[in-house]
């Protein structure tokens, strides 16, 4: 499976949230935005580009995604005319039926802030059509850059150590690759970019809502964004970007935004972390020495709480996909298991892609151990190549609704490219003990 196909599959999943949230909001008129192209796609040949606005399909006019899909299959001829809005101007194009090769999102019109709004300009977009599927990740790198620390989402996920490292809860849980659950790599990729932190989490009675609001306002009134969870749709990182209306209401960017400018939080987080301050970050081989280190702890280490680590991840993860007992689970408990599978796979491929790039841009700095990180690049890039090639026949909650239909045949094709992913990471492991000597 291509990286334009992985990448398109992540986004299926969160355009399912986002049509949803459309049904639920019919107030407001939707425009149809195209926020990529696939390679070598129709629309890439005809000329269609990202931020270009679909005004019609086939001669219909057009805002949805359920519209869109209707009117495909409508179509009768072999080509299909398409209208776009582009700096104001209507465009035609005219394309094979069939795929359109885009990514689309549905946007709703900007926000109009309030007069007391207090907001952090300029804060980019986040989207899984980035290819950054670690949201916290993600988050951090536009603090850092807001802060004026250069480095990129590569690096940070190198260098936490996150790239590398395979977590497997005991019970199916779809948190298992997010990287403050378990080991925190999270807080790691903050310690290495040099900020000071302080988490909150929102207590289960509430009584410490007034603290949480009043140091997210100080934190936007320095003109730092906060790091949060949960505050559109479903539970995944995000930033509060600003507030308005006395910090009753906060403005975001997130991973389910339907608007260019920032969103509304619909809910107040239940952890978040705020940025208090900034030291020099320490000098790279004490970074590095860092980073190896815990890679290595992570890859040796069996669990963190809950969580399994490393190479007893893969074996624990391959134990549950043979003896679980899918068919005797509840529908809930059966989609949580569906759910938390396709999450690891999916961001077990794509961080080792993120290692192997890391490592090749590391090889050329440490010379001692070139070949060695250079070998581990080669592994790493060989498994993430062997995941996305395979990631198809990976089943998610949105396909799979029950056990009848996750065959034990699928998950023995599951459990053999485990193994070989394995073998591996076996093979890296060996590798990293003799550079951490």
């Amino acid at each position: 499976m291509t990286h334009t196909k992985f990448v398109l599959a992540i986004i299926a999943i969160a355009l399912l949230f986002i049509s949803t949230m459309s049904a639920e909001q019919p107030a407001e008129q939707t425009r149809l935005v195209v926020t990529g192209l696939v390679a070598g796609g129709a629309s890439e040949k005809a000329g269609i580009m990202i931020d270009d606005v679909f005004v019609k399909y086939d001669g219909k006019f057009v805002s949805t995604r359920n519209e869109l899909n209707e009117y495909k299959n409508q179509v009768k001829g072999y080509s299909v005319e398409i209208v776009v809005l582009r700096e104001g101007k209507e465009i035609t194009f005219k394309i094979q039926k069939g795929s359109i090769g885009v990514f689309l999102k549905e946007l709703l019109p900007d926000i109009k802030y309030k007069e007391d709004a207090v907001v952090i300009d300029g804060i980019p977009k986040l989207g899984w059509e980035t290819g950054k599927i670690n949201s916290f990740l993600a988050c951090v790198e536009l603090v850092a850059n807001q802060l004026g620390i250069k480095k990129d989402y590569v690096w940070i996920n190198g260098i936490s150590g996150a790239a590398f490292r395979l977590h497997f809860c005991k019970d199916w849980c779809p948190s298992s690759p997010d990287p403050t659950c378990g080991y925190n790599n999270g807080e790691e990729a903050l310690k290495a970019l040099g900020l000071e932190y302080k988490s909150y989490s929102l207590s289960p009675d509430g009584k410490n809502k007034p603290k949480i609001k009043k140091a997210i306002m100080e934190s936007i009134d320095k003109k730092i964004p906060v790091i949060a969870i949960d505050l559109i749709d479903t539970a995944e990182w995000g930033l509060i970007t600003g507030y308005q209306d006395n910090g009753e209401e906060f403005l975001c960017r997130t991973y389910f935004d339907r608007r260019n400018s920032y969103e509304i939080a619909q809910k107040l987080p239940w952890v978040l972390y705020i940025i208090t301050g900034k030291k020099e970050m320490v000098l790279d081989p004490i970074l590095y020495d860092r980073s190896f280190k815990t890679i290595v702890a992570n890859l040796t280490t069996e669990s963190y709480g809950q969580y399994f680590s490393g190479i007893n991840a893969f074996d624990q993860w391959i134990e549950h996909l043979e003896k679980s007992d899918f068919a005797k689970m509840d529908s809930a408990k059966f989609n949580n298991a569906v759910m938390a599978n396709s999450w690891i796979f999916d961001r077990l491929a794509m961080d080792r892609n993120d290692a192997g790039i890391y490592l090749e841009n590391l090889a050329k700095k440490m010379l001692g151990v070139s070949k060695k990180l250079t070998a581990l690049a080669n592994i790493y890039k060989e498994e993430s190549k062997m995941l996305q090639e395979t990631n198809i026949n990976i089943p998610n909650s949105n396909i799979i609704k029950s056990s009848i239909e996750w065959t034990s045949e699928m998950r023995q094709e599951e459990i053999g490219l485990l193994q070989k992913a394995k073998a591996k990471e076996e093979s890296a492991l060996n590798i990293w003990k003799e550079i951490a000597k």
